[in-house]
């Protein structure tokens, strides 16, 4: 896969980091427990993990949230037991009380973590905000996305706000404790905790303008299903007409290389193969049922070469457009 960066949704707080020498017996520990609330949320941790000093976060969980931005380098998280390799850009959103453990695989690593707290975003009961938006995700009606990728729409959106945050506590934020290569920084101006919400406020827009929020959280077999089942009927209903694989991959909100290998995974053959099969199909019920010129044929069921669906219907059904009716004569 390729290397780059993640942007990742935690419900967590703070995270526990062990920082440990690669090259020597010596250990550093970094615990980022709870945050004193005299130091308000929301704050920044920076990482760069190095080949002598890897980050890793041992196995924690939280009662707020965690927006990471993986910079750069590879990274292995698992969640509630489950590993996933951060290869790719991605946000993630992860559950409050999730299980988290994170641990740097490249040699260079950076990772940013915002933490922030959802309850920071009270408005007034009459408020559209409240009743549309923060309600709904606070009573665990509504969720964030589990993943956003660099296949989502918004994605591009969410790492540039996300990065005007992270360099505003960069510039004007405290750095406190820091182990080997982790910094974490704390905002002490009321005009810099404006500015971070206002860009959390936009970060929220973002993901409720591109549909991101849904009315319950979808396991991942289920979200698997729903992308298969919406291809297939797009394909059933654009059969006839010229049909893309990014517009299949942009269904899914995958990218087109990841769709081809999730569909052939899931189906059996690939996306191409399966239009040309359902294609055929349909040609052969027009084959059986009528005196249709095959030029004709071709062209009612998205062939729009005569010479390439003599080719494919020969591939699938093992005769020729013309001996198949011909046989059934």
């Amino acid at each position: 896969m390729v290397e780059c960066n993640c942007l990742f949704f935690y419900s967590t707080g703070l995270q526990t980091a062990i920082f440990q020498k690669r090259r020597g017996a010596m250990q550093r520990t970094k615990k980022h427990s709870s945050i004193p609330r005299e130091y308000p949320l929301p704050r920044l941790y920076t990482s760069v993990s190095t080949k002598e000093d890897s980050l890793k976060v041992e196995a924690d969980w939280h009662d707020y949230y965690e927006l990471i931005y993986f910079q750069e380098g590879s990274f292995q998280l698992y969640l509630n037991l489950k590993e996933i390799n951060i290869e790719e850009e991605c946000l993630y959103l992860i559950p409050k009380g999730c299980v988290h453990r994170l641990y740097a695989t490249s040699e260079k690593a950076v990772e940013h973590s915002l933490c922030f707290c959802l309850e920071d975003f009270c408005f007034s009961e009459e408020d559209i905000l409240e009743q549309g938006f923060f309600r709904e995700l606070r009573k665990e009606e509504h969720f964030f996305p589990k993943e956003i990728s660099l296949s989502h729409l918004g994605f591009l959106e969410m790492v540039q706000g996300f990065s005007e945050i992270y360099k505003l506590f960069h510039q004007h934020g405290k750095k406190e404790s820091s182990v080997s290569s982790s910094n974490s920084y704390r905002l002490e101006r009321l005009a810099d905790h404006m500015m971070v919400k206002g860009g959390l406020l936009q970060l929220f827009a973002i993901m409720e303008g591109m549909g991101m929020i849904s009315e319950r959280r979808l396991v991942e077999e289920e979200k698997q299903v729903l992308f298969i089942k919406n291809s297939i009927e797009y394909i059933r209903e654009h059969y006839a007409e010229k049909i893309y694989i990014r517009d299949l991959a942009n269904l899914c909100q995958l990218n087109e290389q990841y769709f081809t290998r999730f569909f052939g995974n899931n189906v059996g053959i690939s996306p191409l193969e399966y239009i040309n099969r359902y294609r055929v199909e349909k040609a052969v019920e027009i084959l059986s049922g009528g005196e249709d010129k095959v030029l004709d044929v071709a062209k009612a069921t998205g062939f729009h070469n005569q010479g390439n669906f003599i080719k494919i219907f020969k591939s699938i059904m093992g005769e020729t457009p013309h001996q198949y009716r011909k046989r059934l004569e």
